[in-house]
């Protein structure tokens, strides 16, 4: 009776496994992606602030030719 109770269990088992490593490989894909949203994100904050600084030089310059 054991053994036919523990061989009814095995797919259960196996099945919850591979639910397990299925879940578990779409998680690191998950942050795998975060991590590069993350990246180009202070990547773009950085173009920005140089992209702000180069208009106030240009506001300074333009201050100084009287424009």
């Amino acid at each position: 009776m054991n053994n036919d109770v523990f061989i009814s269990l095995v797919p259960s088992l196996m099945a919850a496994v591979g639910v397990w490593v299925s879940l578990n490989g779409e998680v690191a894909k998950l942050k795998g992606r975060v991590y590069r949203l993350e990246n180009d994100h202070n990547e773009l904050k950085g173009m920005l602030r140089e992209c702000v600084e180069g208009i106030q030089d240009l506001k300074i310059l333009l201050a100084k030719k009287g424009l």
